[in-house]
């Protein structure tokens, strides 16, 4: 009677070995460009990959392409050359802006890379954003435009691809570089000779260039109602899209999701109005006030601020995200560590059974915008039902497994009120009794 316990744990090894990403991969995890309200795209910009625990980054780039059909189609706009840095040791990295007020009062996760330009001033914009060229420390450059101007060291807000790419054997990518020769695809889908494409995702978000072109794995198509039934983007071949019926001005992927379509990303917009509870975005010039807030925004018009910190904001019809994270969320307040995802409860990108222990031991704590519950999913300051649904629902996000294999942890000591959710008791002998092996797993 050996061979089924064999079996099985053969079953959970290999499980557990197709739940780690392999160690070459890397991944853009965060994009924010554009930023609205009291933003600046010179300064709140900001950037942010993932992968192996101190990964070189030798002869790795990454690219921001053109998607505008406006005869630079396919043209890279911007490249950081990543080459001089390496993953953190939580394998993430961050490059922000000059002047960046990231980190008040959220902090950047000290394990993380954090490249912060320090260069001197473009003659553009008012901050020097990323930098151009001699004029960057994290290694930036931009393309002039066609009217002449220099670059200004900021990403373009109506539609891009950002690519990330390890060159294994061809040339340095070039700023002004056509990867589209005929505005029709991708000339190579390697992009170019000896590069190897890692990671990869585009928007357009402006109706007038819904002609252009994307070229990301993942990509995300603002349309209205006005577009014909059966519109079908430029995408390139086996590509995902999604339409949206909002602006996007944030791709990030979905907690530390691993695959390529549109459901492994986030595509958002930010709010820094104090309707959604936000502090605001206030640069006070190196004082303890500064703060930069960032909230998941709505489709209409933002309530009135009540003033009152410990009243939350109001619940949306219609969010802007593709994944109706509440609004009022605080979004851009996980850099270097992994992103958002409605479940995880401990923040560490899964949706998992040690989610549903923060959900446990605080279930009934009520809070404020200033000391908000980490398992108040839902936005209103209780920790209550409304959240297990929320981490239940979600349970195996983002990539359709937890890393614990489906597999529920001891059972925990049983909920004494009787108005409170029951131990998903249920659910862990299912997922026991079939071996540990209830996972869904993307093709």
């Amino acid at each position: 009677m050996k061979q089924p316990t064999t079996r099985f744990a053969f079953t959970a090894a290999a499980l557990l070995l197709a739940a780690a990403p392999s160690p070459a991969q890397m991944y853009i995890n965060e994009v924010f460009f554009n930023p609205g309200g009291n933003g600046s795209d010179a300064r709140d910009e900001f950037i942010e990959l993932r992968g192996a625990a101190n990964a070189p980054l030798t002869d790795h780039y990454l690219l921001i392409i053109e998607s505008e059909n406006n005869g630079e189609t396919g043209f890279i706009e911007n490249i950081l050359d990543l080459g001089a840095y390496s993953l953190g040791a939580n394998g993430f990295l961050v490059m922000r802006q000059a002047f960046s007020l990231y980190g008040a009062p959220d902090a950047i996760n000290p394990l993380a890379t954090d490249l912060v330009n320090t260069g001197p001033p473009l003659p553009g914009p008012t901050f020097p954003g990323f930098g151009d060229g001699v004029n960057s420390t994290i290694g930036a450059s931009d393309l002039p435009s066609l009217a002449g101007n220099p670059g200004e060291g900021q990403l373009e807000g109506s539609g891009f691809t950002a690519m990330l790419i390890h060159n294994q054997s061809g040339d340095a990518p070039m700023l002004g570089q056509d990867l589209d020769d005929g505005d029709d695809g991708l000339d190579l889908p390697t992009g170019a000779a000896g590069w190897k494409i890692l990671d990869s995702v585009g928007f357009i978000t402006e109706l007038d260039e819904l002609d252009g072109r994307v070229y990301g794995r993942a990509n995300f198509i603002t349309v209205d109602a006005f577009v014909e039934p059966g519109f079908v983007p430029n995408v390139e071949p086996d590509a995902d899209y999604a339409f949206l019926d909002f602006e996007v001005e944030y791709l990030g992927r979905w907690g530390n999701s691993t695959g390529f379509t549109t459901d492994d990303w986030h595509a958002s917009n930010f709010t820094d109005n104090p309707g959604s509870g936000s502090a605001g975005v206030n640069d006070l010039t190196g004082s303890a006030n500064d703060s930069i807030d960032w909230r998941q925004s709505l489709i209409g018009n933002h309530p009135v601020d009540d003033g009152d910190p410990n009243t939350p904001a109001p619940p949306a019809a219609e969010v802007e995200s593709s994944k109706n994270v509440p609004y009022g969320t605080k979004l851009a307040n996980t850099l270097g560590g992994p992103n958002y995802v409605t479940g995880d409860y401990n923040g560490d990108g899964y949706v998992d059974a040690a989610d549903y222990t923060v959900w446990r031991d605080t279930q009934g704590q009520t809070g404020s915008e200033s000391a908000h519950p980490a398992a108040d999913h839902n936005h209103d300051f209780l920790v209550d039902a409304a959240d297990y649904t929320l981490w239940s629902g979600d349970y195996g996000a983002p990539n359709g497994a937890a890393p614990n294999g489906g597999v529920f942890a001891a059972a925990a000591a049983p909920l004494q009120s009787a108005t409170q959710t029951p131990e998903p008791a249920a659910i862990a002998l299912l997922a026991l009794a079939v071996g540990g092996v209830a996972r869904r797993q993307r093709a």
